[in-house]
């Protein structure tokens, strides 16, 4: 049996390439966008979205099947065609090539899958089935979505806010590991779900020891 080993893949401005042109690609193409990668789409055909990205210079498109070749100098490849020979010939040449490579809905001819993303800002939590049950990580993003609120955005923007301050007036790097749980395990995220955020400053404030003021 595979095990992934799970990782998060800095993209931006690395080139991507996605072969095929459909609502599948389509996901996987503004996936790729999101993380900042520059992506190249080879297809034929585009949904109507995808042609609007075009449009806007925010990808790369060759109109035309996939050819041998087509993959060099690219970081990752994404196949999303419903054409066995054309995956196949994609799994090879990215192999080959030892590029990133994930051909959809066929896990053994992938090097790495893509997990059901769950993004509150800077928050992003990744649930995998390891290809098992891709419906099943889908549903469990879903129960999280309902859970974790903006209360968790905006405490991660307080605290990238928190870091440099925190270093000046607490240079120890054990002291302030403790003093980060024992904020992250206050009240501070209730106050903010409620609105509150004059306390939760304030919380923050009490917990390192110094008056904290963010932008």
């Amino acid at each position: 049996m595979t095990t992934y080993y799970p990782i998060y893949v800095q993209l931006h401005e690395r080139p991507c390439i996605v072969i095929g042109g459909g609502k599948i690609a389509e996901g996987k193409v503004e996936g790729l966008l999101s993380a900042g990668a520059n992506v190249t789409i080879i297809s034929p055909d585009l949904t109507s979205h995808l042609r609007t990205l075009v449009e806007q210079n925010s990808i790369t498109y060759i109109s035309r099947v996939y050819q041998p070749g087509d993959l060099a100098d690219f970081f990752m490849v994404i196949c999303a065609t419903d054409q066995s020979e054309i995956n196949h010939q994609v799994w090879q040449e990215a192999s080959a090539n030892q590029q990133l490579v994930n051909v959809v809905d066929d896990t053994p001819r992938c090097n790495f899958i893509a997990p059901a993303i769950l993004r509150k800002g800077d928050l992003a939590i990744a649930i995998s089935t390891g290809g098992r049950a891709p419906a099943l990580a889908v549903r469990l993003k879903e129960q999280l979505e309902e859970q974790l609120g903006p209360e968790y955005e905006r405490f991660l923007e307080l605290s990238r806010q928190l870091r440099a301050p925190l270093a000046k007036h607490i240079p120890d790097f054990e002291t302030r590991k403790k003093l980060w749980y024992e904020l992250v395990d206050s009240n501070v995220l209730e106050q903010l779900s409620r609105g509150d955020e004059p306390a939760a400053i304030e919380t923050i404030s009490k917990t390192f020891g110094f008056p904290f003021q963010p932008v």
